[in-house]
């Protein structure tokens, strides 16, 4: 079977990017996928991995087709969706989530289920995060799926209650924010959960701010908390740890290691952001995951300073300590998604590079069991 695996891998992936590393089990990784690549779609770049597990199984991946450039918003961008009913073994074809308009193109997804085991995809829409200028920002949007991302609903603007550039407009006041793509928070009492980046000043490359934002309606209509988690920082995830406690993995714009906060009163309050000596983070978007046991997993690249080599990290002391577990690619490798395909298998989208230029987006099916069969995460 192992003989098997590593024969599909290799066919799936010549840059062999499950290769592992000295130490680490590489047979853990049952199969690969390219889901989104350039010329696919007519398009000549795909970005932005994106994540989500249905009640029935069926895995779905969103993810940006950028048709002209590599670049982000302004752009003209489309949310576009993969299913797979087996596992991540095979993939349907593609179809569309969003697609630009008049108003400008969408990206950055974020993929969520809601208890009904509804799809709920927000994204951000027109102006980019530095090219915003007063009168004139990016918008939140949001659209659902209840046929399992088939097809989807027209898009609605959600801004008014995440943002506004007028004084007391909306729980928070800034220039323009781009809503944190990936996995979407669904926490156990059904509230939904996304990281909102903000840029408060009109000054170009200053600090960011981060909210968190929340949604008690299965993701109609979201409410950003009006205190900021981080002053200084970029795109971030939320997840719920078995004692309830909101944790929250900011990148780090200075590079360096990841930075992590906590709230033990739903959002309503967090202790300041503290920097972990054992997650590096090249200042790139990486996910979080618990597993049934309390044992934390994280992606992200194994780097202080480049992107490369997309890893998995685990933790078991509430994301503490962490402990490298498998390099998912040893070359330029970006943003990562993870998703529970169930209790003993895990889902990672990661963004790697292409010998043709830009980024692949591939899907990698990791056995757990094999994952931990010779490691001791701290």
């Amino acid at each position: 079977m192992k003989a098997i695996s590593s024969l599909i891998l290799a066919l799936a992936c010549p840059l062999a990017c499950v290769a592992g590393t000295p130490g680490l089990d590489s047979d853990c990784f049952e199969s690969r996928s390219m889901l989104f690549a350039g010329g696919d779609g007519l398009s000549k770049f795909y970005r932005i991995p994106a994540l989500a597990t249905l009640p029935d199984g069926t895995i779905v991946a969103v993810a940006d087709r950028r048709l002209d450039s590599n670049a982000d918003l302004p752009n003209r961008i489309d949310i576009v969706c993969r299913t797979s009913s087996d596992g991540g073994l095979t993939w349907g074809e593609t179809s569309e989530v969003a697609v630009h308009d008049d108003g400008g193109g969408y990206g950055d997804p974020a993929l969520g289920v809601n208890r009904r085991g509804e799809l709920v995809c927000v994204m951000t829409h027109g102006n980019g995060l530095w090219e915003s200028e007063p009168g004139d920002h990016a918008y939140i949007y949001t659209s659902t799926s209840k046929d399992g991302g088939r097809t989807w609903s027209t898009p609605v603007n959600v801004t008014s209650g995440l943002f506004s550039q007028t004084p007391g407009a909306a729980p928070v006041q800034c220039v323009t924010a781009f809503a944190t793509s990936g996995r979407i928070l669904t926490a156990r009492d059904g509230s939904m959960w996304f990281a909102l980046v903000t840029r408060p000043s009109e000054k170009k490359w200053s600090e960011l701010s981060v909210y968190a934002c929340k949604s008690t309606d299965g993701g109609k209509s979201w409410k950003a908390l009006p205190v900021a988690v981080d002053e200084d920082a970029d795109e971030s995830k939320l997840l719920e740890l078995p004692d309830g406690e909101l944790l929250m993995s900011i990148r780090n714009r200075r590079k360096g290691w990841r930075k992590f906060a906590r709230s033990t009163d739903k959002g309503k309050t967090w202790s300041a952001p503290k920097h972990s000596t054992t997650l590096p983070d090249p200042a790139i978007n990486g996910d979080i995951i618990a597993l049934k046991d309390g044992t934390l997993l994280h992606s992200i690249c194994d780097s202080h300073d480049t992107r490369t080599k997309v890893s998995l990290f685990a933790s078991t002391d509430k994301a503490d300590t962490w402990s490298k577990v498998a390099e998912i690619c040893p070359i330029s490798s970006c943003y990562t998604s993870l998703t529970m395909i169930d209790d003993s298998h895990l889902g990672i989208l990661s963004e790697e590079a292409s010998s043709l230029g830009g980024l692949r987006l591939w899907f990698t099916r990791v056995d757990l069991d094999r994952l931990f069969e010779n490691q001791s995460p701290k």
